[in-house]
């Protein structure tokens, strides 16, 4: 009798950690019925709305200007394309959508970071910086995109705008670009830089650290 009890409680720690971590990831599988092969199928997965911009200079249109939109899913692989500017200073990239397997996987993360930009003599000009969350368009998102409004010499800015799913948490980009409606800038940068946008008014600045009031 002590022999076979002390049998059952023979397996080491490390054996018990092991299937007790296996019992918890199958189980809510087994549980609903999921095929396991089910993690391999492919599913479109948006990475970006479509995009239309106009670039100007001191508020003149830049015609010819090279702009660059690359998109990186979860999946590390990078999705390059390129527009150039019409003689009204105006580009467009069309929406983006892939087909990944990796929404289908356990614990899966899905974010696509979207960066539209130009290269001006070795120096990258943001005309949108952000990070796409979930494998679906976001409204919020395709209506900033609509129409990036940018003059080449505004400072680049971090700002807000409005979550539809979250009135507590906002959306968050970084552009040199400027918006009408739903933008809320709240940190910009000159250089090495930063300063804070009191209340989202560009005449109310503060050196980031100091607190230092400065007019730029």
């Amino acid at each position: 009798m002590n022999k076979r009890r002390k049998s059952l409680f023979s397996f080491s720690p490390r054996f018990i950690l092991l299937f007790l971590i296996s019992s918890v990831i199958a189980f809510p599988i087994l549980s609903q019925g999921v095929d396991m092969f089910g993690w391999f199928k492919k599913q479109e997965v948006f990475l970006s709305s479509e995009v239309n911009g106009v670039v100007t200079e001191n508020g003149e249109p830049v015609a010819n200007l090279k702009v660059i939109r690359s998109l990186i899913y979860t999946d590390q692989k990078v999705h390059k394309d390129t527009a150039v500017t019409d003689d009204k200073g105006h580009f467009h990239f069309p929406e983006k959508i892939i087909r990944s397997s990796n929404p289908n996987k356990p614990f899966a993360i899905n974010r696509t970071s979207q960066e539209i930009y130009i290269n001006k003599n070795g120096t990258l000009i943001p005309f949108w910086v952000a990070t796409h969350v979930g494998i679906k368009e976001l409204p919020e998102y395709k209506a900033k995109l609509a129409m990036l409004n940018c003059e080449l010499t505004n400072k680049r800015v971090s700002f807000q705008f409005k979550n539809n799913y979250s009135e507590h948490v906002d959306h968050m980009a970084s552009s040199i670009c400027r918006w009408n409606e739903d933008y809320t800038p709240f940190l910009l940068y000159d250089g090495m830089n930063e300063y804070i946008v009191e209340n989202g008014n560009f005449n109310k600045l503060t050196e980031q650290g100091t607190g230092r009031e400065i007019n730029i």
